[in-house]
């Protein structure tokens, strides 16, 4: 099956600017990956989210303000935690204020 000389012609044009845009994609594709264009990109991108997150938090501040408790409650818990643990670990010879008067020991 040969190809006359016009199909063959316009059949290598066809071929040559695909190459052309298949170049020009690689082409785009390595800058776009580049990584000063990633972080410039996810650097928009949490704008944009911040942004929308600030909407939705001025429509709905009472729900801001619980998920603020919350996590609140939760990193003191987990610090009380801590205190705890260490308190439990230490030497009975040391004294440890637990920040409440002790009570006299019995002779």
């Amino acid at each position: 099956m040969s190809l006359s000389g016009d199909r063959l012609a316009r059949a290598e044009a066809r071929s040559a600017l695909a190459r052309a845009r298949l170049a020009a994609t690689a082409r785009e594709l390595k800058e776009r990956l580049k990584p000063r264009h990633l972080l410039e990109d996810a650097i928009e991108e949490a704008r944009r989210l911040g942004e929308s997150g600030a909407a939705r938090a001025r429509r709905h501040p009472f729900a801001v303000a619980a998920l603020v408790a919350l996590f609140s409650a939760l990193a003191l818990r987990g610090r009380r935690r801590r205190a705890q643990e260490a308190t439990d670990k230490a030497p009975e010879s040391l004294p440890i204020d637990r920040g409440y008067p002790r009570r006299p020991r019995r002779v």
